[in-house]
């Protein structure tokens, strides 16, 4: 579901991540994998809770006018803190 252009995002809001998911090595945990840009991808392992509708629960922690950065839950292959553009915050924001 896609929010308005004109809906501002705050620090501590929630934004859902598309991304691939898998069965985890463990009943509690899903694998998931998210494609950013064209050989940029991030995937790690987050508890069963943290997915949402193949949306993985991320949290955004900074804003700039056109960046925000999202936290990740789980063990990833890389930092948990991704910067993205601000507009796929908004695209992503959860209702």
């Amino acid at each position: 579901m896609a929010i308005q252009r004109d809906q501002r995002v705050k620090v501590g809001q929630i934004v859902l991540i598309p991304a691939k998911i898998k069965d985890g090595m463990f009943p509690t945990e899903q694998y998931f994998y998210w494609e950013i840009a064209p050989g940029n991808n991030i995937s790690g392992y987050v508890v069963r809770d943290q997915i949402q509708n193949d949306r993985v629960r991320a949290v955004i922690v900074s804003l700039t006018k056109d960046k925000a950065v999202l936290a990740l839950p789980g063990e990833l292959t890389r930092n948990n803190l991704v910067h993205v553009p601000i507009s796929f915050a908004r695209e992503h924001a959860a209702p």
